[in-house]
């Protein structure tokens, strides 16, 4: 009788045979067979050594490269046609600038032709336009136009005769024309009386006087320490401009009248230019 290993054995070499047989033909294939291209992974990240040029080898222009647009070339602004005449420096400070032979009355925050007026001194001012900061200067004056001490004596004498021209008939002072053209200068101005804006409820209300010099025009015209300048022809003054406004025309005018507050009391003072 036949053991159980005998009667599997048959079984199991046919098996082996079978698998020797596929081992030994895929070994006769691949002898056969042309090798195969091993191929080569490059990361993204790392750029080839080598590269083609495919636009030159087919005769194609490469795209142009896009250029910055220019920045808009800005007009250069300048104050060349302004001229600086006279400066106050003071509470406010103001200057008067002349342009196309006209005259202008500005005070710190004023404007001119889009140019605000931010620092005032002796012989220039400074103003910005478009966050830029120009500078205007006065002229200095040449040896021919040196006024000599004779001359200065003359034009002093001058302002006294029309100082004595000054005259109050009942509630009205006349003043000659004369006089307001020489006293059209800021310098001379403050040097006989201190104004200074008075302000209510974050408002102007007018403009106070804080010193008159004794014997000046504004003595004369009846004008007082302490006083309060309230209104100009009947109008309340709003704004320094208002107040500069009439300053600049103060020569073209006939008659001017001004509201006053002393303590308590309102008070109009008239005046009439001839």
């Amino acid at each position: 009788m036949l053991s159980r290993f005998e009667r599997l054995f048959p079984k199991i070499a046919i098996w082996l045979f079978v698998i020797l047989a596929a081992k030994i033909t895929a070994l006769v294939i691949d002898a056969f067979l042309p090798p195969v291209l091993q191929s080569e992974c490059r990361s993204d990240l790392k750029k080839p050594n080598d590269t083609y040029p495919f636009a030159s080898a087919f005769a194609l222009k490469s795209a142009p490269s896009k250029r910055a647009t220019p920045a808009p070339v800005r007009k250069e602004q300048s104050l060349r046609g302004y001229t600086l005449t006279m400066t106050a420096v003071g509470h406010p400070s103001m200057a008067i600038v002349v342009k196309n032979g006209k005259s202008k009355l500005l005070s710190v925050g004023d404007e001119i032709d889009g140019f605000k007026l931010t620092e005032v001194y002796t012989e220039r001012v400074k103003f910005t336009k478009n966050g830029r900061d120009y500078w205007l200067s006065m002229k200095k004056k040449g040896a021919v136009e040196t006024i000599r001490p004779a001359a200065k004596k003359k034009a002093k004498s001058a302002v006294d005769e029309l100082m004595g021209q000054v005259r109050r008939e009942g509630d009205t002072v006349f003043i000659p024309r004369e006089l307001l053209h020489e006293m059209h200068d800021l310098k001379k101005i403050f040097r006989y009386i201190s104004i200074n804006p008075v302000y209510k409820d974050n408002k102007l209300a007018g403009f106070g006087i804080s010193n008159v010099k004794k014997g000046s025009v504004f003595d004369k015209m009846g004008l007082k320490k302490r006083d309060i300048i309230e209104k100009i022809d009947g109008k309340p003054i709003k704004s320094e401009s208002d107040a500069f406004a009439y300053f600049n025309k103060l020569e073209q005018l006939n008659s001017l009248s001004l509201t006053i507050r002393r303590g308590k009391e309102s008070k109009e003072l008239k005046y009439e230019i001839f």
